[in-house]
This record gives C-alpha cells, structure tokens and sequence, in this order.
C-alpha cells in the first residue's frame, strides 16, 4: 500500500517524509523532483520567504544507483530561514514572546483552543502552507512513476479573483508551454495583464486574493476506485486530497456548476467505435460511481484568500482576552499559482496510490505490464 508520513514546521531545521510502497525498479531524477519544488515556489504575488528559500530534496533511502529498490524512501528539505528562526524555535515558552492575536481565517484559534499550548507559535509553525513544499516532493515521485505509465497530470490557474481565463486544451502542448511561461499559469495575456494589476492594487491596500485552479489527469485506466464502500470511490478520495491542502475551500468534479441542472443535457453522452467507449463531453469529470470511467479526471479547486492580511480585522487576543485588531505576519498576496503545483503532485499520489490498488505490484515492469494490458 502507497502511504507517507511528514514531518516538520515552517521555521524549522527540515522537511520530512517516509514514502513507502514505491514498486521497484523505477529510474526516479532528483532533478525532476526539484524541478517540481521550483514550479511551487514561483507566481505573481508571492511573499518574501520565497526569496530566502531555494528548495532542494535530499533522498537518504529507498534509492540505489537512482533506481527504487521498494524499500521506504527517505526526503528531506532543509528550510533555510531556520538560521533566522532558531533561537525562537529552540528556545524554552517560557523565554519567547508568547502570541496571543489570531487571525480570522487562519488556524490560529483552533489551534490554541485545541492544543492548549498558551503561545500560537505552536499553531502558525505547522499550519502554514509552507508544509506543503515536503507534499510535493512525496507527489512528484508519484508523478515521475504516473508517467512511466502514461498518465499525464496537468494544471493550470483558471481565476484569479472573478478574472476569468478563457478555456483552452492543457494537453495541446503548445497551449500549456504558454501557460507555463506565465507568472500567473494563465494563457490569455490580457488575463493576465489585469490580474497582475488586481494583484498590486490589493498588495498597497494591504489585502489578499484567491481563485481557481483546474487539474486533469489523462490516461488514467477505466476501473480506478470503487462504488462497493464509500471510502474506496476515486472522487472522495481525490475530494479529502485535495481539501487537505491549506486554503481550498471548495471543489468541482466536471462542470456542474454552471450546468443547467437538467440531466438530459448533462449527462455524457457514449458512443462506441473500434469497440471503444467515446464520450463528446465531461460533464462528470471522468468519474462515474466513485470509478475513472476512461475520460479524464477533471477537477476545479477553489482557493480562499490568505487570511494573513495587513488591514485591520476585528479579532481577539485569546491570551489577555481582549479584543483587538489582527496582526501581520510575513506572507503571500495570492498563493494561487503554487496551490496549482500542489495539486497536481498530491493529485499524483492519491492517484498512484488508488493505480497501485487495482494493479497491486511491487516490482514496476510487472505494473506496466499489467496496466498495457488492460488498455488493449
């Protein structure tokens, strides 16, 4: 079974995880991992740690001459801002600053509430989105090994705010290079042009904006996922995935939304050629009773604004009990950009994991195998 465990705060020593369940025999590049890692700190509006932080994954395990050998794989990402931090990391409670004023939005009240610690400290240092740099590095293994079994997973920013992107194919790799040249991973420019500007007039007035992103995976089987039981169907699993992510706050699978609700112009409609299935819509995003149908997986993720803003909120200070006004701490404007490369690489564990599950293999010639066999 595909599964790993993380590790690690935002102002800490290091990142972790343990990914385990990689079948053998996988060529994985580092390279293509901090590649990923470079996608994610990238985007119009993101804040000044990421010019402190140029991440880097080290692999301590589970690789021998770059290849799996199907032992648990180690990764590590040590943040470079911890040389800053330190003292207020290691030193005792009782000798920092205690924080008491939570921002509205943030986790910041839970946290206190729930952990009863006396200093949100303890809060801000794991829930910041900062823990998702170590979940990209685990999603971007997935990845490498979705593509050896040609699944492709792509991503692009479909609003900023109400600035609407116009629809376009992001398998049509002309399209999708435009899309990855753009500080906003949008690919109409004029889109672009009056996002950014939205972007700095929010940034002087002290606010923060969010939006959606759209994510497709191609070629993924006919028979990933489950009906019999509700926490085996492919759409929740890839739902809790998703929602795990800091700031999404709402999810699409295919275009219901703004469909007219009418099932007879909904539906996906089936046509057989060759003795294959052919749909002309995906309305239902590729899942059809919690199981891929063979279109692809289509999803749309809505990011709330980052809660850390520098205008005055009306909050409390859960320390002194007083009522107050919020308080800034270092962040992003718009984080819709790196939440898109996020998705993606969580999308390709959950997606490997359920692969994994139907084509339950340790060694990864026989999963290919497998896999190709069933698309005939």
């Amino acid at each position: 079974m595909l599964r790993f465990l993380d590790a690690g705060e935002s102002h800490g020593k290091a990142l972790v995880a343990i990914l385990e369940g990689v079948p053998s025999n996988i060529k994985i590049n580092v390279d293509n991992i901090n590649y990923e890692l470079s996608r994610r700190q990238k985007g119009y509006g993101r804040g000044n740690r990421m010019k402190i932080e140029k991440d880097r994954v080290e692999i301590w395990s589970g690789l021998r001459g770059g290849f799996t050998t199907g032992n648990p794989i180690t990764l590590v990402i040590f943040n470079k801002d911890y040389d800053n931090w330190q003292n207020t990391i290691l030193d005792e409670p009782e000798d920092t600053e205690k924080i008491g004023i939570a921002r509205p939005g943030h986790g910041d009240f839970v946290g206190f509430m729930k952990y009863k610690t006396g200093d949100i400290r303890n809060t801000i240092e794991r829930t910041s989105a900062r823990e998702t740099a170590i979940r990209t590095a685990v999603g971007a293994i997935c990845k490498e090994v979705l593509q050896f079994l040609h699944i492709d997973i792509r991503s692009r920013v479909k609003s900023i705010g109400h600035i609407i992107d116009k629809e376009v194919d992001i398998f049509d790799d002309t399209i999708y290079r435009v899309i990855e040249e753009s500080e906003l991973r949008v690919f109409d420019k004029e889109v672009e042009s009056k996002a950014k500007k939205e972007i700095d007039k929010l940034t002087l007035e002290g606010d923060t904006i969010g939006g959606r992103v759209k994510v497709e995976v191609k070629g993924l089987p006919i028979g990933i996922g489950s009906y019999s039981h509700y926490d085996r169907k492919l759409d929740g699993i890839l739902a809790q995935g998703i929602m795990s992510i800091q700031g999404i706050k709402a999810l699409e699978f295919g275009n219901i939304i703004d469909s007219s609700m009418i099932g007879s112009s909904f539906h996906d409609e089936m046509y057989l050629n060759n003795d294959r299935v052919y749909r002309n819509t995906n309305n239902s995003g590729g899942i059809d009773a919690g199981i891929s149908n063979g279109n692809n997986i289509a999803i749309t993720a809505y990011m709330k604004p980052i809660p850390t803003v520098r205008k005055n909120l009306k909050t409390i200070n859960l320390i002194t009990k007083q009522n107050t006004t919020t308080r800034y701490e270092r962040s992003d404007v718009c984080a819709v950009v790196p939440v898109s490369i996020v998705i993606e690489n969580i999308v390709a564990f959950e997606i490997l994991k359920e692969v994994l599950k139907v084509y339950p293999c340790d060694e990864f010639n026989t999963l290919l195998k497998y896999i190709e066999e069933d698309r005939k």
